[in-house]
């Protein structure tokens, strides 16, 4: 019997955050389609997900994502997006990482006409379309239109600690949100303030989940809030924004967040302070880029009045890895130290 595993991963970063691509060495099952997979990946290789997101060869806030095959004509491939503690449903600095990765490596469909390639994935949150901007010596960036956003709920009062009484918007972007407008001159967000905003995020999501029922009108098995955003006004003076996302057990998202901004615009236009069609830019928590915003268009789901969000931005490749996973090992399919 082989105890052995080695899989194929490439590494990037997007404004840096990480994003862990896990591409090859798992043999996925003919049929079915995405949720199939993530349940074939739980109940059979949920230990690659613990093994490369945590320690030893991970860290608290790696990120990551298997690369599936496609499971209709109608996609060229999957995305099943995963941290330490969880599988999540969409992800954005990972889709303008992954879409950038495979036009590098040549694992995407030829250019179009246009010479951008267009990538057309498949996730647990519906379909979402990249395409990607490459020229002879470089792969450029990302722009895709990500599953539809709404706001399910507005001002929530919420405790949050240090700040006393705010108010959250309960908003979907690919993920559940709560968005919490903060006094920029009390806590300020950057990297020196990341513990702060890691300790009030968890705070918040565990009063908010033991208040509410929080679930997809269309998509059941999205349910219950993982994402916090904590934000205010930009640094830089044509930004709307400046934010960090909190999720799990208190990661940080170094980067805007692309399932973030499209959940920040849903919340901006239900409040008729952006309108279609206008672009805009937002920080994250590290400050290094900023993601590039757009409501494509209005739309429903679920009885919702919902928007067309559109991301761009830019990633970095920074490696790669053949990992071994060999199951007479157990230290080494991951650990946490809290």
């Amino acid at each position: 019997m082989n105890n052995q595993q080695f899989l194929d991963v490439i590494y990037t970063h997007t404004e840096g955050e990480p994003t862990c691509i896990i591409h090859g060495g798992i043999p996925y099952p003919h049929g079915g389609d995405i949720l199939d997979k993530r349940r074939y990946l739980q109940e059979h290789h949920d230990h690659v997900r613990t093994s490369l997101m945590r320690e030893p060869r991970g860290h608290k806030h790696m990120f990551g994502v298997f690369l599936t095959p496609p499971s209709d004509a109608e996609h060229d491939a999957g995305m099943l997006w995963i941290d330490g503690e969880r599988f999540v449903d969409m992800c954005g600095h990972g889709t303008i990482a992954l879409s950038m990765a495979m036009v590098a490596h040549r694992l995407a469909p030829p250019p179009q006409d246009n010479g951008l390639t267009r990538i057309r994935f498949e996730t647990t949150a519906g379909t979402v379309i990249s395409e990607v901007k490459a020229d002879a010596d470089k792969v450029r960036w990302t722009r895709f239109e990500n599953v539809p956003a709404f706001v399910m709920e507005q001002d929530i009062p919420v405790e949050v600690p240090g700040l006393g009484t705010l108010k959250a918007d309960l908003v979907f972007g690919g993920n559940f949100f709560a968005i919490i407008r903060v006094p920029s001159d009390k806590q300020p967000i950057g990297p020196d303030n990341g513990s702060y905003f890691s300790h009030a995020g968890q705070v918040v999501k565990a009063e908010l989940n033991k208040r509410m029922e929080v679930l997809h009108p269309v998509h059941s098995h999205i349910n219950g809030l993982n994402f916090v955003t904590f934000w205010h006004e930009g640094t830089q003076p044509d930004s709307l924004y400046r934010n960090v996302h909190v999720f799990s057990d208190g990661k940080l998202d170094r980067s805007p967040g692309g399932t973030g901004t499209s959940a920040m615009m849903a919340m901006f236009h239900a409040r008729n302070e952006l309108e279609v069609g206008r672009p805009i830019y937002s920080e994250g928590l590290l400050g290094s880029g900023r993601f590039t915003g757009e409501i494509l268009g209005e739309t429903e789901i679920g009885g919702y009045k919902a928007i067309r969000p559109s991301v761009q931005g830019t990633a970095e490749l920074i490696g790669y890895a053949k990992w071994l996973i060999d199951e007479r090992d157990p230290v080494g399919r991951g650990f946490v130290i809290r």
